[in-house]
């Protein structure tokens, strides 16, 4: 009996297997998301904790507190201003090719951020709520002395932190599931812990490609965001609201 021949040349061929891996990527990385989902919400929690106690230090501290805040704050925006100061006068005026431009900067610095402040340090599992709990608390301290010209430019900046802020938790679990699957390899369904460790580090790929589309969003919405600061008269400096 004569086997079927296959009509389809080779570049189709190629281009319908990554249609078929691509169909498959989303319910992958749905299912990881569906799978930690606990540790999301706890890691969550504890930031969202850290930040209120930081909102509340904010209110609360003393004045010695508060100029040693304002002096962090400054090296901030001087720090920001060696990247960003040259690009001030084209995003204000509008040139897409340099807020492009600047979008990905932001982008991958943010990226390099969540990896190497959150993921990595997360994998020993006890930094993780340190760094992330730190950093909720001082961002918590800003928060407490922010003030906007009006309610849509603090909806706007909290929109803006806030996309930024998840993929802290987000990059804080993927760490956090890695240091687990060596301490407790049954989480993955794996007989030893090296094979554990291999799907977490799968696990914590598939978070990140959730983590690139939401630092995506984010960073072509802080230029957006910035260009509207510096037309309102500010710095540009997406510190504080315009």
């Amino acid at each position: 009996m004569a086997e079927p021949v296959n009509t389809s040349g080779p570049g189709e061929t190629e281009i319908q297997q990554a249609a078929l891996t691509n169909s498959s990527l989303l319910p992958r990385v749905w299912d990881t998301v569906s799978r930690v989902k606990t540790l999301i919400v706890v890691v969550g929690l504890l930031y969202i904790a850290c930040i209120g106690g930081g909102v509340a230090t904010g209110r609360l501290m003393p004045a010695a507190w508060q100029d040693s805040l304002a002096r962090l704050e400054k090296q901030q925006s001087a720090q920001i201003e060696n990247v960003f100061g040259r690009f001030r006068e084209p995003v204000r005026e509008g040139q897409w090719d340099t807020i492009l431009a600047c979008s990905g900067l932001v982008f991958l610095l943010n990226l390099f951020g969540d990896l190497t402040q959150f993921t990595v340090l997360s994998i020993l599992i006890v930094p993780a709520f340190f760094t992330l709990g730190l950093g909720g608390w001082l961002q918590g301290i800003s928060l407490a002395g922010v003030h906007a010209s009006s309610g849509l430019s603090m909806g706007l900046f909290l929109l803006m932190g806030g996309l930024e802020w998840i993929t802290y938790v987000l990059a804080t679990v993927a760490g956090v599931n890695i240091g687990l699957s060596v301490l407790m390899p049954q989480r993955q369904a794996a007989e030893t812990r090296g094979l554990a460790f291999k799907r977490a580090w799968g696990e914590a790929g598939r978070l990140y490609l959730v983590i690139i589309g939401i630092l995506a969003v984010q960073a072509v919405f802080e230029m957006l965001y910035v260009r509207k600061v510096l037309l309102m008269g500010g710095s540009g400096v997406p510190l504080m609201p315009y």
